[in-house]
């Protein structure tokens, strides 16, 4: 096996972000500009699974495709990793990677021919490459499956190809987005435990955007809430709780995404 990186020792932080803002401009049945995200400060420690929950149009995806360099902000600053992600998105790109609750892969392609197109993708050549997919298979234990087509799969088996395609660059940074997005609670139980797994093993970091909240309280030290574009609250899910005078997090959530609900910075 590689060598892996050890990414969680640095003081440098995984995210640093001041003054984020980002406006969509009005277009078609949206008469009015779209605030996405409006003064923004947050900042991600090394190492940690950072979580970001908040109800639908809060600014999550938004937030997460700027962290992940495909989409630029309109103000504010991004810092990934220690570098400028507006300045050197390009070179930064290749230390991220990114899983989506809603993959989609090239249906023809065999599961391990879909986790080489993608290695090649970010430079992964020769035996390395052979040696990273032959890893990300065993590892999300899809060798049973690693030549059948990914139109044959079951939902569960391709949300585990997404992370294995999400693992096979090594990345610094991993981005869930929505991970268990529809799966059955067994399979997205397996799912929460390859994740942590996974951490517990490289000690990179990884940012969860989720709308379960078991999920969140399973997987993430600290917890951003969003509403509105703009940042709520900030802490453990326990302090999120002590905050919104909930008893779950669950009711928590709700508080804070209430018209009315008073809430932190």
């Amino acid at each position: 096996m590689e060598d892996l990186p050890q990414v969680a020792t640095s003081p440098i932080p995984a995210i640093e972000v001041r003054g984020l803002q980002k406006l969509f401009p009005a277009v078609g049945k949206q008469p009015q500009p779209l605030i996405a995200l409006n003064g923004v400060n947050l900042t991600v420690n090394r190492g940690e699974i950072f979580g970001i929950l908040g109800p639908n149009g809060a600014g999550k995806t938004t937030l997460i495709n700027i962290l992940a360099g495909l989409l630029l902000p309109d103000a504010g600053t991004v810092h990934v990793l220690g570098e400028d992600m507006c300045l050197n998105g390009r070179q930064l790109r290749q230390r991220l990677n990114l899983c989506s609750g809603n993959p989609n892969f090239p249906w023809s392609l065999t599961v391990r021919e879909n986790l080489h197109f993608y290695a090649m993708l970010y430079g992964v050549r020769g035996q390395q490459r052979d040696q990273r997919v032959r890893e990300a298979l065993e590892l999300l234990e899809l060798m049973p499956v690693a030549d059948r087509q990914y139109d044959t799969l079951s939902t569960g088996t391709k949300q585990r190809l997404a992370l294995a395609k999400a693992l096979i660059n090594r990345p610094e940074l991993l981005f869930l987005d929505e991970p268990t997005m529809g799966l059955d609670p067994d399979i997205a139980q397996r799912i929460r435990h390859f994740v942590l797994a996974i951490h517990q093993e490289r000690k990179f970091t990884i940012v969860v955007t989720t709308h379960y909240m078991a999920e969140a309280e399973q997987l993430c030290g600290r917890i951003a809430f969003l509403k509105a574009g703009r940042l709520h609250a900030l802490g453990t899910a326990q302090e999120l709780i002590q905050l919104a005078e909930a008893a779950t997090l669950e009711e928590a959530f709700l508080r804070l995404a209430g018209e009315g609900g008073h809430v932190g910075p």
